[in-house]
């Protein structure tokens, strides 16, 4: 089961990019090495284990940000630990999971040491015993960022929040719906955009449920003939140049890096707010587990969460602002949560398809 143990933490405005060339990472040490075994010994500290990581010589580590985003945020982690390279690969959370899975099943040597998927897609990993419980409490992690997931403590690094993001120069704020269901409209027919995959929406179905969800989505699709565009940034791109004014794939990470840029473009959170969590996970056979605990400590900790915030835009600590004081949150709190949004998204992504 997944529990949170934190209650409702709130991230600021948040960025990903999407694209960009992935880093190949490697891997130099064996599972179970001298290393590892040495610094299992004795108590798990920041210090006793960056240490040992730096014995390592670096860690291999899979996430979705863009290579040149990452290599800005990194900079001040291979500074303090200048014996630990961060070998980088850029892969979606979906990715990543198969093929982790896929090596753990042909029996070969993982090529990751971390990884940092979303909660919702992580789950197979927690189901197939991939994952190695870290408390990173104990490496000066603010504990209130733990979360359970089938038994074992994990660690949440970025959270994000999805609504309605609009060109600020054609449609003025009074304009806009205040609920999904009033977005299902003839009147915004064409004005808005939604993503194939369905992965944006689906999280709604935790609050409305599967059934209400799907009714819903068709009549979206029946009165305001949303245009299909597959990723945030694509979606937000189409919005700033006025092709498409609205999009229900708004996200608050986006939104805000676009803003940065003077983009006329803003976020409106509606009745039902998605929230997505990003997860740090050390993977089990790790061939540089102090490496990785390492780093992902740095990740949640105080200098990970500045970074993120500087060139991601995102944490997992600061409100955002402009959540409706009614606003309900879809926060996967659980497995059937979890297979809810992937049951729903499937079928909001056939219905997209027409």
């Amino acid at each position: 089961m997944l529990n949170r143990l934190r209650g409702p933490l709130a991230i600021g405005s948040s960025v990903l990019l999407l694209g960009g060339l992935a880093t190949a990472c490697s891997s130099d040490k064996k599972p179970g090495s001298s290393t590892s075994s040495a610094a299992a010994a004795g108590p798990m500290t920041l210090d006793s284990v960056c240490k040992a990581g730096q014995s390592e010589g670096s860690v291999n580590f899979w996430a979705d940000v863009e290579s040149d985003t990452f290599k800005q945020e990194i900079a001040t982690f291979e500074s303090a630990y200048p014996g630990i390279k961060v070998n980088y690969t850029q892969m979606q959370p979906q990715d990543q999971v198969q093929r982790i899975l896929a090596e753990k099943q042909a029996g070969h040597s993982l090529d990751v040491d971390a990884a940092s998927p979303d909660s919702a897609s992580s789950l197979p990993l927690f189901a197939a015993k991939a994952i190695e419980e870290v408390d990173l409490s104990q490496l000066g992690v603010n504990a209130n960022l733990a979360t359970t997931v089938e038994g074992m403590k994990v660690f949440t690094t970025q959270r994000t929040y999805g609504g309605l993001a609009y060109n600020t120069t054609l449609v003025k704020p009074e304009d806009l719906p205040s609920t999904w269901e009033e977005l299902a409209n003839s009147k915004y027919a064409g004005k808005v955009s939604v993503d194939p995959r369905g992965k944006w929406l689906a999280p709604i179905s935790i609050v409305w449920g599967k059934d209400k969800t799907i009714s819903w989505y068709k009549n979206l699709m029946s009165q305001a003939k949303p245009q299909v565009v597959s990723g945030i940034t694509s979606s937000l791109t189409k919005v700033i140049s006025g092709e498409v004014p609205m999009t229900a794939s708004g996200r608050d990470a986006e939104v805000a890096q676009m803003k940065a840029k003077n983009a006329p473009v803003e976020i409106k959170y509606l009745d039902v707010v998605q929230e997505t969590d990003q997860l740090g996970l050390l993977l089990k056979g790790a061939a540089h587990p102090n490496a990785a605990k390492c780093f992902l400590a740095w990740k949640a900790g105080d200098g990970g969460q500045a970074a993120q915030l500087k060139y991601e835009f995102k944490g997992n600590t600061a409100q955002p602002q402009g959540l409706p004081a009614d606003a309900k949150l879809a926060i996967n709190e659980s497995p059937a949560d979890l297979a809810l949004i992937s049951d729903v998204g499937k079928q909001l992504s056939k219905l997209s398809k027409g």
